[in-house]
């Protein structure tokens, strides 16, 4: 079986059924651009998605993990959070200067109560398309921003390729189980699989030669894939995070398994993301661990990082201004500044925790969404399914986040998370991403369908008009 992402000199072998017209040019196969080292509003790392049955009622769903930049600096407070603020930050951020309009937010329901008439899109976002061909929950989107194209894997156990400048399939291939994680990174598609017999395998394909490589030693879904230091790490529903580096003569072994007698994870291992020298892990209980991928060894552990649900998994990890964001089923985000004593990475407490329960919940700030009673408890929060940071037009830094039962996505503007809209129309969305070339929003939900959103330039007013 062979990846065929566009044009190229013929390959041998099987390839998954064809979609589409024209095929554009062959993928480059580079890492998703959204996240990368160089992009200019500081989110960083691979892209992958996972998914994991076992908490599906419960809303375990989650999409992405990215990547932490090198310095030790302290990075902004939020909302009056503690610690000095990194002087590089300012200049790392390399905002453009061309302006766009924003939406508001209008709240967000809870579950239980009756939904509501969709609500309207911010004014500065439009929808394009709905790309359809899949036919179980997709649980995670990519962009290759080289090629233009789109990679969405869902559990109907195939990975689709899309052309996002006609929006055709130009691809199709059988992977042979269900797709739980999936990065595009140094000219290699990764995708991660559970196999009919429990197996946890993750294909990869060189993008340039189209040769396929089965890496295998996971049980389970392989929930996570991240890759730094010129080495690929998976982290699984085993509890296990396994090491591969490239080979000459198999493509890529296992150099090492890291396991809870060895300081890992002792729950399934939910996100990854590594960038410099650290890969940070995430678990079902709602730890997180920071490895030295140099060094190859645990330089800290955030035990209960999150702790405010019976089932606290932590869904979604990224990296903005030198600073962790974790995403998780207790509802919360919460942001983890770099520790200034070299002994830790992190703050082994958050700087920063949204929505702040001393203020009643995400809810209470919405001029729509329930409010506490006087001296009652603040409302319960939906659990967050995915988060994924991109920039408007105007260079302002926003993060897409899903919550669990609800219909919508949620803008959030950074830092100060002030509402900027919703889009409607989907449920459960696991997986989100953004192309900056073409200034798209891109989710995948549970009921198969992948949706794009564009976000437009309001005009502006006439400087010499009265």
């Amino acid at each position: 079986m062979q990846m065929d992402t566009g044009d190229g000199p013929s390959r041998r072998g099987g390839r998954g059924p064809r979609r589409g017209g024209n095929r554009p040019p062959q993928s480059t196969g580079r890492h998703n651009d959204q996240y990368s080292n160089n992009r200019p509003d500081n989110y960083q790392g691979g892209t992958s998605g996972r998914q994991n049955d076992t908490y599906y009622n419960s809303g375990y769903q989650d999409q992405y993990h990215q990547g932490w930049q090198n310095g030790r600096g302290r990075g902004r407070g939020y909302f009056g959070g503690r610690g000095s603020q990194n002087p590089g930050y300012q200049q790392q951020q390399g905002y453009s200067s061309n302006r766009g309009g924003r939406g508001r937010g209008r709240g967000r329901s809870q579950p239980g109560q009756s939904q509501p008439a969709p609500e309207p899109l911010p004014d500065d976002v439009e929808f394009l398309a709905e790309l359809k061909g899949h036919t179980g929950k997709v649980t995670v989107v990519a962009m290759d921003q080289g090629s233009g194209q789109l990679f969405t894997g869902s559990h109907d156990g195939t990975v689709r390729v899309w052309s996002c400048a006609s929006g055709e399939c130009v691809s199709t291939v059988d992977v042979g189980g269900e797709v739980d994680s999936l990065l595009l990174e140094a000219g290699f598609l990764f995708v991660g699989i559970k196999t009919p017999a429990n197996q946890g395998q993750i294909k990869a394909w060189n993008m340039s030669t189209n040769q396929e490589t089965v890496l295998e030693g996971h049980t389970g879904q392989v929930l996570s894939l991240a890759a730094a230091g010129g080495m690929l790490f998976s982290g699984a529903q085993d509890a296990t995070i396994r090491v591969w580096k490239p080979s000459p003569l198999a493509g890529f072994e296992c150099s090492a398994v890291l396991r809870a007698d060895g300081g890992g994870h002792s729950s399934p291992v939910s996100c990854l993301c590594a960038s410099g020298p650290y890969l940070f892990s995430a678990d079902f209980k709602g730890n997180i661990k920071v490895w030295d991928v140099t060094a190859g060894v645990l330089r800290q552990a955030v035990d209960r990082a999150h702790s405010g649900a019976a089932l606290a998994a932590i869904t979604d990890l990224f990296v903005w201004q030198n600073c962790l964001f974790s995403g998780s089923l207790d509802g919360c985000i919460k942001v983890w500044e770099p520790c200034p004593d070299p002994s830790a990475v992190i703050n082994a407490a958050p700087s920063f925790v949204f929505p702040d329960a001393a203020e009643g919940g995400a809810a209470a700030r919405s001029p729509t969404g329930p409010r506490p009673r006087p001296g009652g408890p603040a409302p319960a929060l939906p659990g967050i399914l995915a988060l994924a940071g991109l920039t408007d037009p105007a260079g302002r830094a926003v993060l897409m986040v899903s919550y669990n039962g609800e219909p919508v996505i949620r803008l959030w503007e950074l830092p100060s998370f002030e509402g900027r809209g919703v889009l409607s129309g989907v449920k459960n969305v696991r997986a989100m991403t953004g192309y900056s070339a073409g200034n798209l929003l891109l989710s995948g939900d549970e009921r198969g369908q992948v949706k794009i959103w564009r976000w437009r330039e309001l005009p502006q007013a006439n400087a010499g008009a009265f």
